[in-house]
Formats: structure tokens, sequence, C-alpha cells
């Protein structure tokens, strides 16, 4: 019997968005390699944002509040196709969707271009993961805010929060 382990590819790009080549998503984090990412505010019909506190096991920032969900964009894959898969993984459902924009996250921690959506779902259909999240609740945004300074967010937070500002949505 011969294991074979599955290996993670991220496309690197450049600031345009370009794909230089392909490289282990492990490597890609260790040299702070630029990558594609997808982001995503998760609302309901009545205007409620979920917000996310993630899983103390995460890489980068365990246990910080967050009002985007989102993962890597894999080698050969779409940005859509990212938001079907990490929603469904993430969140257990998908529903209707709509490109809010894009931006450089430029961080220590990563370098990233990010498409940023807003999917619109079922509040009963939402089951988080509990290998990604400690917990989540619905909230209206002026309760967002208030919250915004009383926990960690991610350092993305006023960024997303803009664009979501700005699509005229809220």
């Amino acid at each position: 019997m011969r294991l074979v382990m599955h290996m993670e590819l991220l496309d690197v790009v450049d600031e345009e968005d370009e794909v230089l080549y392909s490289q282990e998503r492990a490597l890609v984090h260790e040299k702070g390699l630029r990558h594609r990412s997808v982001m995503f505010f998760v609302q309901t019909k009545d205007g409620s944002l979920l917000v996310t506190k993630r899983s103390q096991d995460k890489k980068f920032f365990p246990g910080y509040w967050s009002v985007v969900l989102g993962g890597h964009v894999t080698s050969g894959d779409t940005y859509e196709e990212t938001l079907e898969k990490e929603a469904r993984e993430e969140i257990g459902t998908f529903g209707d969707y709509r490109y809010l924009g894009s931006f450089l996250k430029d961080i220590p921690e990563e370098k990233e271009n990010v498409h940023l959506y807003s999917l619109t779902v079922d509040p009963d259909k939402v089951i988080l993961s509990d290998k990604e999240f400690e917990k989540g609740i619905f909230l209206k945004f002026n309760e967002i805010e208030k919250r915004r300074h009383q926990h960690r967010f991610l350092p993305e937070t006023d960024k997303v929060l803009e664009i979501l500002n700005s699509s005229k949505l809220y």
C-alpha cells in the first residue's frame, strides 16, 4: 500500500493578479509570496451579518473576531469556485452572491490579492465549522461597530467594511 500526501498548491501572482508560477501553500507562506484569496460577508435577507470568532487552532490570528469568511484560491481554481467551496466548508451552505471589489492585503503574515463578495443565506441553514470557528452570531451593522471596540478583529476589518459601505448594500 502507498500513502499519497496531498500537497495544496497556490498560484503565486503579481499585484496585477497575473500568475507567475505555482508553489506549495506552506512555502508560499514561509517565503511571504503573494497569492490569491477570497473573502466574503455572510448576510441574511434582513441585513444581518455573520460575525465569527476564529478557532484557537488557526495559524494566523487565533481567537480573533471577523466579519468575513474566506480562504485561499487553490492553483487552477477561480475566485468564484473558491467562494462556493469555502462557503460550503465553513458554513455548510451557499446562496446568492455579489462581487464587491478587490484589494491587496499586505501584512507581515500574508500578501494576498483578495476578491471580496457578499453571500446571502438562510441563517437557519448555517452550520459553522468547529474546525474554523469557536462561535458565530448574526448582528446588525451598528452592533458590529460597537463590538469592534470591545474585541480583537482581523487586520483587514477596516478595509472590508469600507468596501461593503461603498457597495451601497448598507
